[in-house]
């Protein structure tokens, strides 16, 4: 042994050499591992996937961290899925090099429907025109529409529209990773509530399903977005008079999957849903997606404004410097 590595361990106290049961480690070990953590960073060598949204990139440290659940919440019609497709897809437009896979599991909609979806914010036509609901769709637009989803089919993303359970989704995971050698997986679980289980009590199920995501991620890496909904405390008239803000409590298994989701980021459209006229934390809220994110365990809160046309779900991040602790 070199006197320098020698020295090293004579640095150590006694009983951080124990052989300690139940995977416990000293101290060192995750000093070593902090260290390991920033040298990584400061070399480009960090591992996080970031989102084309650079306001949101901010807030959650670089992007999307493997291991980590992102809880992305919201009252019905708010526009949890066209925001979780958006970052989807930009996530992989900007993560071309990397070996991702994205599991979908869409219980809400059809794959189908998420790509119209997205065809129809390529080609700004509306969903109603391209399924030639008043008048037939012209060769032109419909042309438009083919080659602008034809990306699509490059991209490593699965879709499941079939309800599964949680064992099933982690099997999945499992065999995934077997057959691909090990890729980073990003499950995007839309939504919590509509994921079959055995158990009575609603939120026991969502206690279920929280506690195997934390599994896949400790076990396979693997990053949740986890979709889920508001319950209706914050429609209540007294909530009114700090124009409907969401907070953790509004959650819907708020005591499960709230405290186990390192990022929750709550979605509101005052004026689309609520009628707000007056400025919402400073924005004007005609068009405005207001993006609270009320937990993050190792970035920044606040509300951070997106532009959005939902019609065509069209979804810009407002150039607005974002507000700390809203």
């Amino acid at each position: 042994m070199s006197e320098k590595q020698q020295n090293k361990n004579e640095e150590l106290p006694v009983n951080s050499k124990l052989l300690l049961p139940l995977g416990l480690e000293h101290i060192s070990h995750s000093v070593d591992k902090s260290i390991k953590d920033v040298v990584d960073a400061k070399e480009g060598n960090r591992k996080v996937f970031p989102t084309k949204w650079k306001s949101l990139n901010r807030n959650l440290m670089g992007g999307l961290q493997p291991g980590k659940m992102y809880v992305i919440a919201g009252r019905p019609g708010v526009g949890k899925s066209a925001f979780s497709n958006q970052l989807i897809f930009d996530i992989l437009d900007k993560s071309s090099n990397n070996n991702v896979v994205v599991l979908y599991w869409s219980f809400e909609m059809p794959g189908e429907q998420q790509i119209l979806r997205a065809g129809s914010k390529h080609t700004k036509l509306q969903t109603a025109e391209l399924l030639s609901v008043d008048n037939k769709l012209s060769e032109d637009k419909y042309n438009n529409y083919v080659q602008s989803v034809q990306k699509y089919k490059k991209y490593p993303i699965y879709f499941c529209s079939v309800p599964k359970d949680v064992n099933e989704i982690e099997r999945a995971v499992h065999t995934v990773r077997q057959q691909l050698h090990k890729p980073s997986i990003i499950n995007l679980i839309d939504h919590s509530r509509l994921v079959p289980s055995t158990l009575d009590i609603e939120l026991h199920k969502l206690n279920e399903l929280s506690k195997t995501c934390m599994y896949m991620q400790a076990e396979h890496g693997s990053i949740t977005i986890l979709l889920s909904q508001l319950n209706r405390n914050i429609e209540q008239e007294f909530r009114a008079k700090n124009q409907y803000q969401p907070m953790l409590t509004d959650l819907f298994g708020g005591d499960s999957i709230g405290q186990d989701a390192h990022v929750v980021m709550m979605l509101q459209r005052p004026y689309d849903l609520y009628g707000i006229t007056d400025s919402y934390l400073g924005e004007d809220p005609r068009g405005l997606m207001a993006i609270h994110v009320e937990k993050n365990r190792d970035g920044l809160l606040g509300m951070i404004p997106f532009e959005t046309d939902l019609s065509t779900f069209t979804i810009n991040e407002r150039i607005n410097t974002p507000k700390e602790g809203g």
